[in-house]
C-alpha cells in the first residue's frame, strides 16, 4: 500500500470533518484524505472540544427544563 501524505486540510476542514464522522455522515473520499494527515492531533482536539460543548449544551437544557 502505497500511503502519501496529502495537502494538509484547513482548520475548518477539520472542524467539518469531525462534525461529519460524528454524525456518521463521513464519505470514504474524506476518510481516506483525512487518514492520510501527518498528525491526527488536530482531529483529536477539535473532537473533544465538540463533544465537550455538546455535553455542556445537553447539561444546560436540562437545567433549563428542569427550572421551569
Amino acid at each position: 500500500m502505497n500511503i502519501t501524505k496529502s495537502k494538509k486540510s484547513t482548520p475548518l476542514q477539520v472542524i467539518v470533518s469531525v462534525l461529519a464522522a460524528l454524525f456518521g455522515v463521513q464519505s470514504d473520499k474524506n476518510r481516506q484524505h483525512d487518514f492520510k494527515q501527518s498528525s491526527p492531533w488536530p482531529f483529536i482536539v477539535v473532537g473533544v472540544v465538540i463533544i465537550g460543548a455538546m455535553i455542556m449544551a445537553v447539561i444546560a437544557v436540562a437545567q433549563w427544563a428542569t427550572a421551569i
